[in-house]
């Protein structure tokens, strides 16, 4: 793993961790990752390009798309049966009931 300089002083950085949603998000959806300074503490973002980290980006998307389209499946489906279904109104009631 080669370490990254430092934009401010030149220095070598390390990783650092994702803070808030945005962070993680921007992290889950890209090839940047967080870094910070040892000498000055200049935290920002590199980006990274592996294969790993393409090949677990595909899938999420993947996996993301599969979720939404199933949920949005599942939305058509409960309107649909909510569209074709007898209302339970009093007047359908008195019919059934003698």
């Amino acid at each position: 793993m080669s370490s990254k300089l430092c934009p401010e002083c030149g220095a070598s950085t390390h990783r650092s961790h994702t803070r808030g949603l945005k962070e993680k998000l921007i992290r889950a959806f890209s090839s940047y990752k967080t870094y910070r300074c040892h000498e000055c503490g200049w935290r920002g973002w590199f980006g990274k390009s592996n294969t790993n980290t393409t090949a677990r980006k595909h899938r999420l998307r993947t996996i993301i798309s599969l979720l939404i389209t199933l949920l949005i499946t599942l939305l058509l489906a409960l309107y649909l049966i909510e569209k074709t279904s007898v209302p339970a109104t009093p007047d359908h009631m008195q019919q059934i009931i003698p």
